[in-house]
């Protein structure tokens, strides 16, 4: 067997077991768990328990953010949300040792949300993406690509033609596949870690941050590489280990310059414009800086991962607002990841280590 296909499943089997060990934490702190099966077609479950009843800030402040909804379950039977009770009196038909017949998200970090209202999940813990019909809450997923299974499928977006673009940092490939998951290639040229995608339909270009190159390439949407940006450094323009990607409506470019403490904006041509946060104490400062969005009005959402919170910034870089704290309970993070902001301000955060993707709504940017 080749040496590095054997290191490659030697680190799937790991993994395999860290999953299943996550899972009887779970049940012992009373994170949901939903229950395991493989039953078709899977319906996803959106648990809207605590919809609009949690608003950031609080009274006597205008609200400006509301909780709207929590995903952790793929499989519903109709019959209403199916997790921890049913796990523990054993009402599985999945196997929990093998992630990727999980009906539960595992360990969700990065979300993409297209025109068509389908939510698509890059989800390592389960060693898939997965794509869910927001509108029938119809469920499908992708393991790999033709023989090769996904290792770490991290970052994921598609185009407007349903096109969904994969990278998976440990297979150090970006993948495309159609809008029902059938593979149709790898994009040209090597990588060293591929994470963050994000894509300007507009210009018909996609975005791929290379963590350990320290840059994110360019490239047009068939997979041929265009250019790049950046170079490993600290200087403004330069990169210390990017990760999340971000596009607003005018093609402006938002990098998580990881290790810098700071997001980098940038124009369509690669310019520089500005950056938000930096290394310090102040609130307005970025400990672990994680996924990135824009919301129509222009305000800048960063996951402060670390923080467990979501920091709002102006153009100008200003601190506006943030939400979240620490915790299981709705509109609460543990280490959130990846995060998504469609046209209509919701907001769309991965916590992974809650094994859900939440949901939140801007009621006013002005």
């Amino acid at each position: 067997m080749n040496v590095t296909v054997q290191i490659l499943n030697d680190r799937r089997r790991a993994v395999r077991k860290a999953v299943s060990l996550q899972l009887l934490i779970a049940l012992i702190v009373h994170i949901p768990v939903a229950m395991l099966s493989s039953c078709a077609p899977s319906r996803a479950y959106f648990d809207r328990t605590a919809t609009e009843k949690i608003i950031w800030p609080g009274p006597p402040e205008r609200p400006r953010i509301q909780y709207l909804w929590s995903l952790s379950n793929l499989s519903s039977d109709g019959e209403g949300r199916r997790g921890l009770r049913e796990f523990i009196a054993g009402d599985v038909t999945g196997d929990v040792t093998d992630p990727q017949t999980s009906n539960v998200l595992l360990r969700p970090y990065s979300i993409f949300v297209d025109g068509r209202e389908r939510m698509h999940i890059a989800d390592p813990g389960a060693f898939r993406v997965s794509v869910i019909d927001m509108k029938t809450l119809e469920v499908f997923h992708i393991f790999g690509a033709g023989e090769q299974e996904f290792v770490s499928p991290i970052g994921v977006a598609a185009d407007l033609v349903g096109r969904i673009y994969v990278s998976d940092s440990e297979l150090k490939k970006v993948f495309i596949f159609s809008d029902q998951g059938k593979y149709i290639k790898a994009l040209e040229g090597e990588f060293k870690r591929p994470t963050g995608l994000a894509l300007d339909a507009q210009r018909a270009r996609l975005y791929v941050t290379d963590t350990l190159e320290h840059m994110v390439f360019i490239y047009n949407l068939d997979g041929k590489r265009l250019g790049s940006i950046g170079k490993p450094g600290s200087l403004d323009g330069e990169f210390n280990f990017p990760t999340h990607l971000s596009l607003d409506k005018d093609g402006l470019l938002y990098v998580n310059d990881a290790m810098n403490f700071r997001v980098q904006i940038f124009g369509p041509e690669g310019n520089l414009l500005g950056k938000v946060g930096g290394l310090g104490d102040e609130y307005y400062n970025l400990e672990k800086p994680k996924g990135i969005g824009v919301d129509t009005f222009g305000n800048i959402y960063v996951v402060d991962s670390t923080r467990d919170t979501v920091k709002i910034f102006d153009r100008q870089g200003r601190l506006l607002l943030f939400f979240g704290s620490k915790g299981f309970s709705y509109g609460e993070f543990w280490l959130p990841a990846g995060m998504f902001i469609d046209a209509k301000n919701t907001i769309y955060i991965a916590d992974p280590y809650n094994m859900r993707v939440q949901a939140f709504r801007l009621l006013s940017g002005e």
